[in-house]
């Protein structure tokens, strides 16, 4: 077949990302996944981004050294081991198991820095698949599959992807394969900037990914849709002084708005969704911010290392006194995020 059939699965995939690094992303996802789990839903995550940080802040150092072999070695555990077939040309991707990081309730499929060689041949893959080339269509849609395949497995509702900060072909292929895309957004000058050429990459990319379909052959695998919507953007890392954002921080958050409007949301508005509405929307119909989230400091390396979500952190030798309640208060922004995403999936 050459579509993707959108009930045949019932996880939602989004997508964190920005073109600008630094913005908090990874952070966000991994508190933000556990807080969904104690809501209660069942929650994928798949670390793509070549850095691996999402697998380093997850997984104990020994389940870590346990799972990368000696290079040149891969991994089947991880999604480099996943595309080693396609790489090699002996095969298609193969699914690793989702490893679990809360029972029941969020799952990991794990990143790996040699990810970098399933990137490699995604460009000439791209140019294949508008040229009607089934390999082509093949590996593009090597992440999609992967994804769908792993969130069946754990039955999840959500897959939340971990995206490097670029607008390369393997963040091309996993954007066209996702439902929804959030952009964490640090309250500076170049968070701003990174905007035009998201919506611009964006634009052109489900224009090429149309005209690609137009001309598949009958595949026996799905394809994705290519019509990832705006869920929306998140402000983060600023400063607090008796309730309301520092002025430093405040004056860049002012100005998100309209930066994500006429950047993301005006060239993605030109995309029907395929079900009478854009590819804009949600973000556009109304307050395009899913939430905030204040700076958490030296919480956050500290929850890092213990391998916990900054809400999770016990009383001990470094949390005490005002930081342990400002750790248990870090819950409610998450939750506020979590049920913003229910709401507008």
């Amino acid at each position: 077949m050459n579509r993707s059939d959108e009930d045949s699965h019932a996880a939602k995939t989004i997508a964190f990302f920005n073109h600008k690094g630094g913005v908090g992303k990874t952070t966000m996802l991994f508190n933000v996944a556990i807080e969904m789990g104690r809501l209660g839903r069942k929650v994928l995550m798949v670390d793509l981004d070549a850095q691996a940080n999402l697998t380093a802040i997850t997984l104990e150092d020994e389940r870590l050294s346990q799972l990368y072999p000696p290079p040149p070695k891969i991994s089947p555990e991880t999604v480099a081991g996943a595309f080693a077939p396609l790489v090699g040309g002996s095969g298609d991707v193969a699914t690793p198991s989702a490893l679990e990081v809360r029972p029941d309730r969020v799952w990991l499929l794990p990143g790996d820095i040699q990810l970098s060689a399933f990137e490699a041949i995604l460009p000439s893959a791209w140019t294949e698949s508008l040229a009607g080339n089934e390999r082509g269509f093949r590996v593009t849609s090597a992440a999609y599959r992967m994804i769908q395949e792993g969130a069946a497995e754990v039955d999840a509702d959500y897959v939340f992807v971990d995206l490097g900060p670029n607008v390369g072909a393997l963040n091309r292929a996993v954007l066209l394969g996702s439902d929804y895309l959030i952009l964490p957004m640090a309250s500076d000058l170049f968070s701003l900037r990174a905007l035009p050429s998201v919506g611009q990459s964006l634009d052109t990319w489900v224009r090429q990914w149309t005209t690609a379909n137009s001309v598949a052959p009958a595949l026996s695998f799905s394809l994705p849709r290519g019509l990832p919507k705006v869920l929306g953007y998140v402000s983060q890392q600023f400063n607090i002084y008796r309730g309301e954002a520092t002025q430093a921080f405040s004056n860049w958050i002012d100005q998100m708005p309209a930066a994500i409007r006429d950047g993301l949301l005006e060239p993605l508005a030109q995309h029907s969704d395929g079900e009478g509405g854009t590819l804009a929307q949600p973000a556009s119909d109304g307050d395009a911010k899913v939430g905030e989230l204040k700076n958490f400091h030296s919480l956050v390396p500290h929850a890092q290392t213990l391998r916990r979500a900054i809400f999770e952190l016990e009383a001990d030798e470094v949390i005490r006194g005002g930081q342990y309640t400002r750790a248990r208060q870090s819950e409610t922004q998450f939750r506020d995020l979590c049920q913003e995403i229910i709401a507008r999936t």
